[in-house]
C-alpha cells in the first residue's frame, strides 16, 4: 500500500503542472490503476476544472433516464450499458458506478460489482467535506446533481431547494425526508458550481 500511495503523491504533484485537461487526465489514469488510497476529491475538482466541461449540461440527460428505468426494471445488462456510457464520459458520476455496481451484481459479477461499489462509495464520501447541516459545515459539490447523487445515496427525498448567501459564499439548501419522514435540512457550497456557469456563460 505504501507504494500504491507514493505512486499516488508522484502522480499528483506532477498533475499540478499540467493544463486542466492533461491534470484530470493523470489524474483519473492514477484512480484507475491505483490499489491505494485515492483523492476522489482531486478528481471530481480536476474534473470540473476543465474548459471543456458544462456543469450545466453534459448532454447525459437522456442517458441518465434511461439508466433509472433499467434499474427500475431490473434490467441488469442495459443498466451496465447505461451507466458505462455516462461513465465513460462523466468518469466522476457516483451514481453511474452505483448502478453499474448493482448491475455487475445481478449479471453475477461480484468483483466488478464490489470495484464499482467502491467507487462510487469513494466519490460520494468526497462530497462530505462537513456534516453538512449548517453553511459552517456545508457538503461541496461541483454541480448540481451530486447534491440529488448524494440525498438518494442516503435514502433522503428532496422537497425543497433554496439558494442562500453567506459570508461571501453561496450555498444550495435542500429540505428532505427520510423514508420515515423524518426531515433535514442540509447545505451545499456551490460556489465553484457559480464560478463554473460563469465562465460558461462568458464563453457563449
Amino acid at each position: 500500500m505504501a507504494v500504491a500511495v507514493v505512486a499516488l503523491t508522484g502522480a499528483m504533484a506532477q498533475a499540478a503542472d499540467k493544463s486542466p485537461e492533461a491534470k484530470y487526465q493523470a489524474l483519473l489514469a492514477d484512480a484507475k490503476t491505483a490499489k491505494g488510497t485515492v483523492d476522489w476529491q482531486a478528481l471530481r475538482f480536476a474534473y470540473a476544472n476543465q474548459p471543456s466541461v458544462n456543469v450545466m449540461d453534459d448532454g447525459l440527460g437522456d442517458v441518465r433516464k434511461s439508466m433509472m428505468a433499467a434499474r427500475e426494471a431490473d434490467n441488469f445488462s442495459e443498466l451496465l450499458h447505461d451507466a458505462q456510457r455516462i461513465i465513460d464520459k462523466d468518469y466522476v458520476d457516483g451514481l453511474a458506478h452505483l448502478m453499474a455496481s448493482v448491475a455487475y451484481a445481478g449479471l453475477k459479477q461480484p468483483v466488478d460489482s464490489e470495484r464499482e461499489r467502491a467507487i462510487a462509495l469513494g466519490l460520494l464520501k468526497s462530497i462530505e467535506t462537513g456534516d453538512g447541516l449548517s453553511a459552517a459545515r456545508p457538503f461541496t459539490v461541483i454541480n448540481v446533481r451530486e447534491e440529488y447523487q448524494l440525498m438518494a445515496a442516503r435514502g433522503r427525498r428532496v422537497t425543497h431547494q433554496s439558494l442562500v448567501s453567506e459570508n461571501g459564499h453561496a450555498y444550495d439548501v435542500l429540505e428532505t425526508a427520510d423514508q420515515r419522514g423524518d426531515t433535514a435540512k442540509f447545505y451545499f457550497l456551490i460556489d465553484r458550481v457559480l464560478a463554473a456557469e460563469s465562465a460558461l456563460m462568458k464563453k457563449k
